[in-house]
């Protein structure tokens, strides 16, 4: 496909690492420095403002699959999109931030030409929220419209499911994909240990999680919730949380940003403040808290807020993450999770760029889990699936006629099947050869 992304920064530099090898792929970008980071990828590059007609034509939008408009400029998102439709493109996907044009992680806007609009706190919100379904869950992401759950838990003492992985048992069409430990993300391996403090990762039919958090001997007990930070993430992320009955305060340091908020939030407490203040994290009881959100704009303050709540003792702790190379630094030193708004808008974008397949990269990009449709005449069709998958990825589900299949040893794809494959980045263009028509 020919695809047209405008916009270098985080989100476009990993939307066009990831659609660079299979794709002919263009960017536009108007800073010469986010540029540059582009020479070592096999992409065009166009410096300039992407919503001028002229330089869109240079670029031969007219020719494009896909237009990607994902600046960090609403206004240009949309003309951008709007030209291209005017040129022909199909489909066209651009990053909105502004709650005037978009009231939902993704919309579709195609009266104005605009296939879909995806807002990056929005849906860095909803991501968070889900985490709350029982205490030690990190991510509850819904899959293949609700059938399949990628879900990431804490492992604590309580839990009876320390030791071999060969001897862990889980619920029906639940299944180990990968281990987290202290930000070193693995592919589970025979022989290998499963610790406290663990963060592991399964895939799940969806009516199976219920049964998991009772295994866990874990109820929803989350009610007290801190947000640091009362920006567009934490003003959507409080709103979610207010809709769930739950308790939240919000730091915020900007005396009108609270006044802006106040009258949007009747349920919440808005505090002004500043969110790494010790005396005013342990006066406002952030160690008593269930899940503190730290959700500033900026890493250095979202880290040491996470760092002050952890030692006060907070029960969870989640962080915006706005530089992906971070991430691991933040889970190594004790974040429970740390969410990059790039990486989601990312693998939401991506998720519609490939046709409906689900892309979803964790952890710092060391490892992604994508869900291939076997199309009649694919290498792995009537293969066993275990044995054809090269080292360094797993089959974490396989989805046949709406039904979640925890993969089996002599389990054979069919035409037709979802294969949900977590892997390694080394091992990721030999998987997509076997599902190549």
């Amino acid at each position: 496909m020919r695809i047209l992304i405008t916009g270098a920064g985080e989100v476009g530099f990993l939307i066009a690492s990831e659609l660079h090898t299979d794709h002919d792929v263009t960017v536009i970008d108007k800073d010469p420095d986010a540029c540059a980071r582009l020479q070592d990828m096999d992409v065009k590059v166009l410096q300039g403002n992407a919503a001028n007609a002229r330089l869109l034509s240079e670029a031969d939008v007219k020719r494009a699959d896909i237009v990607v408009a994902v600046t960090g400029n609403d206004e240009v998102n949309v003309i951008t999109c709007i030209i291209a439709s005017h040129f022909g493109v199909r489909q066209t996907i651009a990053r909105v931030s502004n709650p005037e044009y978009i009231d939902q992680p993704v919309q579709d806007r195609k009266e104005v030409g605009i296939s879909f609009m995806i807002c990056p706190e929005l849906t860095m919100a909803e991501d968070m929220a889900s985490s709350l379904y029982f205490s030690s869950l990190l991510m509850n992401r819904e899959l293949a419209n609700g059938l399949v759950n990628l879900v990431e838990f804490k492992v604590t003492d309580e839990m009876n499911i320390k030791g071999s992985v060969e001897n862990i048992i889980l619920p029906n069409n639940c299944n180990l994909i990968a281990i987290n430990r202290a930000g070193e993300i693995a592919i589970p391996k025979k022989g290998d240990e499963v610790r406290k403090n663990d963060h592991l990762m399964l895939l799940c039919d969806h009516r199976s999680v219920l049964a998991l958090g009772r295994m866990l001997h874990e109820s929803k007990t989350t009610q007290k919730a801190m947000i640091v930070g009362g920006g567009m993430v934490g003003f959507y992320l409080a709103s979610q949380l207010e809709r769930m009955d739950m308790d939240v305060k919000i730091i915020e340091k900007d005396a009108d940003r609270c006044a802006e908020i106040a009258d949007k939030l009747s349920g919440t407490m808005i505090l002004n403040g500043d969110g790494s203040d010790l005396s005013l994290l342990k006066e406002e009881g952030a160690g008593t808290m269930d899940v503190v959100f730290a959700v500033t704009g900026l890493d250095d303050k979202n880290l040491l807020c996470s760092l002050l709540v952890r030692q006060l003792g907070a029960k969870k702790i989640l962080s915006r993450v706005n530089r992906n190379a971070y991430i691991r630094l933040f889970e190594m030193v004790g974040v429970d999770r740390a969410i990059s708004p790039g990486q989601v808008t990312a693998d939401a974008v991506l998720q519609r760029v490939i046709g409906g397949e689900e892309v979803i990269t964790l952890s710092d990009e060391r490892m992604e889990l994508v869900d291939f449709i076997a199309r009649p005449g694919s290498k792995i069709v009537g293969k066993s699936i275990s044995k054809e998958l090269p080292r360094n990825s797993l089959a974490g589900m396989i989805l046949r006629d709406g039904m979640p299949i925890v993969p089996y040893d002599d389990l054979r794809v069919s035409a037709g099947d979802r294969v949900f494959v977590m892997s390694m980045p080394d091992a990721l263009s030999r998987v997509k050869k076997l599902f190549v028509v």
